[in-house]
């Protein structure tokens, strides 16, 4: 951590993560907590820290009006068809066929997906400067 701190002060910036947030779990959770972070390949803490501000950021775009809560799923529904769509196309354009196994595990993936996914697009759009 004093490494991030000097290369941070060294190159002048003020973004460096010199606080703590923190809060108690138990030995099943947080076995829990570290078997996730190992299947991302990803130390604990940096994992909690993506889950937490993916949850805050997405919670702020679904709670901020129930016209954009429904955007907002409408989004991931979306972008949840267009996936499933191409990677089922894509399968069958090539003479393959799906069995009612590879069909359910896509259908599985995408919906435990989608709304990550969605979160990502809005991330990448830029900021409305029209007000």
């Amino acid at each position: 951590m004093a490494e991030e701190i000097t290369s941070a002060k060294k190159n002048g910036s003020q973004n460096f993560r010199i606080h703590t947030a923190s809060t108690k779990v138990t030995q099943s959770e947080l076995n829990e907590l570290e078997r996730a972070a190992t299947e991302r390949g990803i130390r604990l803490g940096e994992w909690i820290r993506e889950v937490l501000f993916r949850e805050l950021r997405g919670s702020d775009q679904m709670n901020s009006g129930s016209h954009i809560n429904y955007g907002y799923r409408l989004l991931a529904e979306v972008v949840g068809m267009r996936v499933f769509l191409n990677h089922v196309l894509s399968i069958m354009s090539r003479g393959e066929w799906l069995d009612a196994e590879q069909y359910q595990e896509i259908l599985r993936q995408v919906k435990a997906k989608k709304h990550g996914w969605a979160q990502e697009l809005l991330a990448e759009q830029p900021p409305d400067t029209h007000g």
